[in-house]
């Protein structure tokens, strides 16, 4: 009788240790400061900001000077300068306004109404991250400053109507010009210059 109240005790026991046991192994740790850092490398794009402008950005990288030169001649540079308002620029690189002004020689730069409608074509208003901007399955339409439209793929190319889904331009994603916070919006680069339909 008592040997049958030791086994029984003994494996009241080993059962008591095997829960303590299983408990303790399924307790949740702390990340460590590794794990920690790399949750902050991955954070949203939507959540990164820079104490620095749209033009500021723009200037400091040197490939932009054609589109800083046509906002200030047409006066919408201070708009991207500073303030509270947030704007998502498809900004075209030197390059590409130089193979769109060879295309199209007779082009009036004088024109400020022109050139206006046209860069606001460029601009949409918002914060928007190529996760907000990139169609999934279809293209995502997006409306710019100018009232007019355009149409993104989930690759980053860019229609300018939704017809034929050619691409017009392409945001510059192989090169990781895009995504590139501000404090007053976001910049994606593109390889193009977007003329609107109308």
């Amino acid at each position: 009788m008592r040997t049958t109240v030791t086994i029984k005790n003994s494996i009241l026991k080993s059962l008591l240790l095997a829960i303590v046991f299983v408990f303790a192994s399924c307790e949740t740790e702390s990340p460590s400061e590794a794990e920690l850092l790399s949750l902050d490398a991955h954070t949203s794009p939507a959540a990164q900001k820079s104490d620095q402008s749209i033009v500021e950005i723009a200037k400091a990288d040197g490939r932009f000077t054609t589109l800083l030169a046509l906002l200030e001649q047409t006066g919408l540079k201070p708009i991207f300068e500073s303030g509270t308002d947030q704007y998502t620029v498809f900004a075209p690189t030197d390059d590409a306004f130089a193979a769109f002004l060879a295309a199209n020689p007779n082009l009036d730069l004088t024109d400020n109404a022109l050139l206006t409608a046209v860069l606001t074509y460029h601009v949409t208003e918002g914060r928007r991250f190529s996760n907000s901007v990139l169609g999934k399955k279809n293209p995502k339409t997006i409306e710019t400053l100018n009232g007019g439209y355009i149409y993104v793929d989930n690759d980053g190319g860019i229609d300018t109507n939704d017809e034929d889904m050619l691409a017009n331009s392409n945001i510059l994603v192989g090169e990781e010009l895009f995504d590139i916070a501000a404090s007053n919006g976001v910049i994606h680069a593109i390889d193009a210059v977007l003329v609107p339909t109308e």
